[in-house]
């Protein structure tokens, strides 16, 4: 597998070999992980003006860490790194005796659980305190919601365990699931994916919210080797996945900016030099429906219509909204005259939007059939949205001329649907 636009294979950290360095220790003067960080940084050894360092508390006995971390991973280590100290270190609030010790009845464990969840509703259940609990005796707390890590952690571990068809509960598209055909896709164009296919393990990496917080960010590091990140979406309360991207987090950017590159070449007429990016942005965006729409444009353009069927159909499982490229699904069916399945697809779009390109071809089916009145209305509809749009005027013109003259069954006059 290769690296993507510059991206280099990460380094390894310089203490522990083993995770990725993330960050310039100015301790140290390596390049560390964030795990390494953690245990420098819990021993109150970090220079103060590092952005890393934790700020000492103004009351000892505290559970509150001030401190800057990448992800609620991170975060979460370093807390129970603090908490392995805090049970063994006399508190005021259990009598003077360390939590260790005062856990030894149920009234101690009792007191020391009510008084983490405190902490943990002061959190908003972000962050657990069941390391205590666990090595206190005390049964464990349930996370009051899963955050985005949660959720992406959740997906990373059925992928790296084959569990591939039980993810798509965790997409934010998995509705349209339901329909088998793109069950059956979803599994073959990922498992067609060597990247995606060669997981088998993962480390959290680092982790983002939007300022609206519904949308987030967690790069993960694959083999050892690669970053992946996985871009979620939080819908009714729940985090689902959006897409997924073959790079760092930063990538995420880039996305649009390669689409556009790609559209402004295919306005040039330079197909075949947006092939080209085309197959090298996508194996960084492999869940990009514009990514696979343009491809179904490009085989459309080459002739090979089976291709661009199958592109097309991609874009429409990823982005069931995507309008345009079941419009150009549907057309293709109707170039080879399966008259009955590019209806049944052209109405399927209408359903959620007038679209003046879908009301002319199926206009053209429906004369086709003749059905002149339903014809008409669906003509007169793409007129209200483009009075300019001159292919529907002609059909218009031409219908109306065949529904008020005699008819010779020899004859046949009718148009072509638009491209």
């Amino acid at each position: 597998m290769k690296t993507y636009f510059g991206i280099f294979p990460p380094k390894r950290c310089q203490i522990c070999k083993k995770h990725k360095a993330t960050r310039k220790c100015p301790k140290t003067h390596r390049q560390i992980c964030f795990h390494c960080c953690n245990e420098i940084r819990i021993k109150m050894k970090c220079p103060q003006d590092c952005k890393y360092a934790l700020k000492s508390a103004q009351d000892k006995n505290s559970l509150q860490l001030n401190n800057y971390s990448e992800s609620i991973s991170e975060q979460q280590e370093l807390l129970d790194l603090h908490l392995k100290k805090w049970i063994k270190t006399e508190n005021p609030l259990f009598e003077n005796n360390t939590p260790k010790l005062y856990s030894k009845t149920e009234t101690g464990k009792k007191k020391i659980d009510s008084f983490l969840k405190k902490h943990e509703q002061a959190l908003k259940g972000a962050l657990s305190y069941n390391y205590v609990r666990e090595q206190l005796g005390i049964p464990l707390q349930k996370k009051a919601y899963e955050t985005h890590e949660d959720a992406a952690n959740r997906f990373m571990k059925l992928v790296v365990n084959f569990d591939h068809e039980d993810t798509l509960t965790l997409l934010v598209h998995h509705e349209v699931y339901k329909d088998k055909d793109f069950t059956l896709n979803y599994l073959k164009r990922n498992l067609a994916n060597k990247a995606f296919k060669s997981i088998r393990g993962y480390d959290l990496i680092s982790s983002a919210l939007s300022k609206e917080q519904d949308q987030a960010i967690v790069e993960f590091e694959i083999n050892g080797k690669y970053s992946l990140s996985l871009i979620l979406k939080r819908i009714n309360s729940h985090w689902l996945i959006k897409e997924k991207i073959f790079g760092e987090s930063g990538m995420v950017l880039s996305e649009s900016e390669f689409i556009q590159r790609i559209a402004y070449k295919y306005a040039q007429q330079h197909f075949d030099k947006a092939y080209n990016d085309l197959k090298k942005y996508l194996q960084v965006f492999p869940d990009s429906a514009d990514l696979h729409y343009y491809f179904g444009i490009y085989y459309s353009t080459k002739g090979k219509v089976e291709k661009a069927k199958e592109y097309f159909f991609h874009s429409m499982e990823l982005d069931p909204e995507f309008i345009e490229a079941k419009y150009n699904y549907a057309f293709l069916f109707q170039a080879e005259g399966d008259i009955q399945k590019c209806r049944v697809l052209y109405e399927e779009i209408l359903e959620k939007k007038e679209e003046k390109k879908t009301l002319n071809n199926l206009a053209v089916i429906y004369e086709q059939d003749g059905q002149l009145e339903q014809a008409l209305v669906l003509l007169k509809k793409a007129l209200e949205l483009d009075p300019d749009f001159e292919l529907a005027q002609k059909n218009l013109e031409r219908i109306n001329e065949k529904k008020n003259a005699p008819q010779n069954p020899d004859e046949s006059n009718e148009a072509p649907p638009s491209e």
